[in-house]
């Protein structure tokens, strides 16, 4: 059972990362980039995480401010209250963005290295 619940979770954490990566290029393409600021880092309402959700606020090219929170948790020594991001936002929805970093290029990376070392484990645990 316990191969079972890794072997979803490598999935899981498979599928996420393809997700934002699609993401991420499709908004890279057609989205447009605005400078935002970190307005608050908030932590989780799950009692069972300890991750941190940065709000980011930015202004659209419509002259629409946008405070949304991120949906990609994050340490907490990521982003500082205060830090100026840039960020890649949808123009037709501008509440779908993503910060444009480092670390959005390396998370869906470590991401899926991450969900194949589970995956390999998964498998061995059952086979074996």
């Amino acid at each position: 059972m316990e191969a079972l619940i890794i072997i979803a979770i490598s999935i899981a954490l498979f599928y996420g990362a393809f997700q934002f990566q699609l993401k991420t290029k499709r908004l890279s393409f057609k989205g447009a980039e605005a400078e935002g600021i970190v307005f608050d880092i908030v932590e989780s309402d799950n009692i069972n995480s300890h991750a941190n959700y940065p709000i980011i606020r930015f202004l659209t090219s419509q002259k629409e401010w946008i405070t949304e929170e991120y949906d990609i948790s994050v340490t907490p020594s990521l982003f500082k209250k205060g830090q100026r991001v840039s960020v890649i936002y949808n123009p037709d929805n501008p509440k779908e963005f993503f910060i444009k970093s480092e670390s959005a290029v390396l998370m869906p990376v470590l991401a899926i290295i991450l969900a194949i070392i589970l995956l390999a484990a998964g498998l061995y645990k059952l086979y074996i």
